[in-house]
């Protein structure tokens, strides 16, 4: 699938609405794409942090005696690695935990859904009061359709958890997992634990594969989404 030509779309937004409109939406066309980099950026960061501190003092030494082995520079050490890697990861799941209401304010400009009697308040703009409106027409039910799936669909709801439990109330501050069976392909890996978000319990999961397959199904829905969105715009006369 080709990527979204975002100037195709701010093309669109010009022809149809004007420089009034465009300038509405243009800053959360660019902001989708934003923060997808942002993710990775981070995402790659907390990967190469984690490479860094196992090559350099677990390569020798087992977590057990790292964290227990009363070695007081070299608990210092994991506590500075730890907190860099839990600042990225940890902001790496907000950065994609934004991606669908950022992109519902760039439909609902685009499409110049604001112009309408029915336009929706500006505090109350959010991927699901815009997913309800996209719904209702049968030229953007599926835009709809795509848009509700990037915000429900795979693992956003855990996602979604851990970064409201995060902002909210404390961080599900990941930890660094030690394989002594041989059986895993990475002897260390980081992990976040089992947690409690609002009343839901959702079950431990290795980071770099739960944040990695997440952000590849919704870059792909962005991508996706874009291709609409297009293409309801190009059919459009002023």
């Amino acid at each position: 699938m080709p990527p979204w030509n975002l100037n195709e779309t701010r093309e669109h937004i010009s022809r149809l609405f004007g420089g009034r409109q465009l300038e509405l939406a243009a800053p959360s066309i660019r902001s989708v794409d934003d923060r997808q980099i942002y993710a990775r950026i981070h995402f790659q960061a907390a990967r190469a942090a984690v490479e860094a501190y196992v090559s350099s003092e677990l390569q020798d030494a087992s977590l057990f005696k790292v964290t227990l082995g009363g070695d007081r520079e070299g608990w210092a050490k994991f506590n500075v690695f730890t907190r860099e890697v839990g600042a990225h990861l940890t902001a790496c799941i907000q950065s994609i935990h934004a991606v669908p209401d950022i992109l519902a304010n760039a439909l609902y400009y685009s499409l110049g859904l604001n112009l309408l009697p029915s336009a929706i308040k500006p505090r109350a703009l959010s991927v699901t009061s815009v997913t309800a409106q996209l719904t209702k027409h049968s030229g953007s039910a599926k835009l709809g359709a795509l848009l509700k799936t990037l915000a429900t669909g795979g693992e956003f709801k855990h996602l979604s958890a851990l970064a409201n439990q995060a902002k909210h109330r404390s961080i599900v501050f990941p930890s660094l997992n030690e394989d002594f069976t041989g059986e895993r392909e990475a002897r260390h890996a980081v992990t976040f634990p089992a947690f409690e978000h609002e009343c839901v319990s959702y079950r431990p999961v290795f980071a770099e594969e739960f944040l990695r397959n997440e952000y590849i199904r919704c870059s792909a829905l962005v991508v996706e989404i874009g291709g609409e969105l297009n293409a309801i715009l190009s059919a459009r006369e002023p």
